[in-house]
């Protein structure tokens, strides 16, 4: 089999180079070869490209975080002759959460001899994306998508722990979203929504668990949506929230709407972000649907 490493020397704000001789002494002995990323968005075309050529089995190695890993789905997907693995040395890590986390996945001899088993994605359209995009853990809209773009203007003008500051602004700008949201022909907004999340992995974040009834083999789309509710409300349900009992409140529970579904469509009249899998989008109507058994994941050892 042949092992390609796909490797961004970016990733863990730039701390991720430091373990590239590890990844060669590691692979020293297989039929391998790396590939760093040299900018955004290149694994996925490399891959495309990379796999169009190559027939025999190969075994990826996203080294990186939650944005690698998403570039790698993109490139892997509709290739029958690949198995994808994740190298988990990036900063959020929070699709491996599901498996045990970034300790199981940071330990090379476990992972090169981990099995692969099927796992869901989502596939995400829309007339602002030129192309379908897959997700493989969450897809995001409303307060934590507005997070994620605060955070990343934040990022872009060198503020430290942007996501943080980005929180205070979303407060009070992302919590009354006009934003539709449709499940298997449903409709279960109300005049505005908080936020919503469609998951096939349980966290975002870093440390938020957004999906815990989520499971990535039953075919289905976790969808989390909560009306919006005032700043106190918000604030009160955000510990359950982190940890992943919010269903649990049951004070509440009219706030929260929980389906498991195969079709979402997502409409707004104004320019919405969205969120997938950490990558920021924008657009006025998405369309999400679920692919089971889409791509084959490496569990380690």
């Amino acid at each position: 089999m042949k092992h390609l490493i796909i490797f961004n020397s970016a990733a863990g704000e730039g701390k991720a180079k430091d373990y590239l001789p590890n990844i060669e002494y590691s692979f020293n002995e297989l039929d391998y070869e790396v590939h760093i990323t040299a900018k955004p968005g290149e694994a996925t075309t490399f891959l495309r490209e990379y796999l169009s050529k190559y027939k025999g089995p190969v075994r990826v190695y996203a080294c990186g975080g939650d944005g690698t890993l998403n570039e790698c789905v993109n490139g892997v997907y509709g290739f029958d002759n690949v198995e994808l693995a994740c190298y988990a040395i990036g900063t959020g890590n929070d699709f491996v959460k599901i498996y045990g986390g970034e300790k199981n996945f940071s330990d090379l001899i476990r992972l090169i001899n981990g099995k692969s088993h099927p796992v869901d994605l989502s596939v995400i359209t829309g007339p602002s994306l030129e192309s379908p995009m897959y997700s493989i853990n969450v897809i995001n809209i409303g307060f934590d998508a507005i997070v994620g773009a605060y955070g990343n203007l934040y990022k872009e003008k060198g503020k430290k722990d942007p996501y943080s500051k980005a929180l205070l602004p979303a407060i009070f700008k992302g919590r009354f979203n006009k934003i539709k949201v449709t499940v298997d022909g449903e409709v279960i907004t109300k005049k505005k929504m908080l936020l919503c999340s469609a998951a096939h992995g349980q966290y975002i974040g870093g440390k938020y668990r957004c999906a815990p009834r989520s499971v990535n083999t039953d075919g289905l789309i976790d969808i989390c949506l909560f009306h919006t509710m005032t700043i106190f409300g918000f604030l009160g349900i955000l510990n359950a929230f982190t940890e992943g009992k919010h269903f649990e409140k049951k004070n509440y529970q009219k706030k929260i709407v929980y389906r498991q579904v195969k079709h979402v469509l997502i409409e707004s009249e104004k320019e919405m972000d969205i969120c997938v899998d950490g990558e920021m989008l924008k657009g006025k109507t998405f369309e999400i649907k679920s692919l089971p058994g889409a791509i084959r994941f490496v569990i380690p050892e």
